[in-house]
């Protein structure tokens, strides 16, 4: 397997840099039991469905009813269930049969671990897991990451259109998905007669 741990290296849906090595480097390891956490659009889903072909690894986007597992498993999922006891039959089966167990989710899921939101079974089987997390973008990757969006949509602009809108904006990773389709509506809009003072109205309107 190939894998790219910098900025400047990407496929059609995943960038990798510092704020996902860690988790690219967990993954190859293949740590047993695994909880990879992240904000929305930080490409959880994109390494979930990448890492589960490179090795050849069962991936569910939902906690089944029916448990018959018998090699590694993915579980991508939004946001882990609060009071499910499916949850806690899930786990253990995993844990108590000794089968490898990774779990991408949100941000909310391991915050709520400390607030008493989950059954005291799940929390116990959680914290079996270790916690990796998709750190937040720093100013280079928020670019990259609005350029990518652009490019999925066949746009191109100039690196100052994009740090302007940057310039207005909270560095997030929906905030990038949000900014490129900012750029595409202003480009409608303006009959593609974008410029920096276009931009700078715009977010002044808001």
């Amino acid at each position: 397997m190939q894998t790219f741990l910098n900025l400047d290296s990407s496929d059609n849906e995943i960038i990798y840099s510092l704020e996902n090595n860690l988790v690219i480097q967990s993954l190859e390891k293949r740590i047993k039991y695994l909880i990879i956490y992240g904000a929305k659009k930080s490409g959880k889903t994109s390494i979930a469905n990448k890492f589960s072909l490179n090795y050849d690894i069962d991936l569910l986007n939902e906690i089944p009813n029916h448990l018959n597992f018998r090699k590694e498993t993915y579980l991508d999922i939004n946001t882990l269930p609060l009071k499910d006891e499916n949850l806690f039959h899930f786990l253990q089966y995993f844990i108590s049969n000794n089968i490898p167990l990774t779990i991408f989710t949100s941000e909310n899921s391991i915050e709520n671990l400390s607030n008493g939101f989950y059954l005291p079974d799940v929390v116990s089987r959680l914290r079996l897991f270790n916690l990796c997390n998709i750190q937040n973008p720093s100013k280079d990757l928020f670019f990259k990451l609005i350029n990518k969006y652009l490019s999925l949509k066949s746009i191109s602009v100039s690196d100052q259109i994009i740090f302007e809108v940057m310039n207005h904006i909270e560095r997030t990773y929906l905030s990038a998905f949000e900014a490129a389709k900012t750029i595409n509506n202003l480009l409608y809009e303006s009959n593609h007669n974008i410029n920096l003072s276009l931009i700078r109205k715009y977010y002044e309107q808001l």
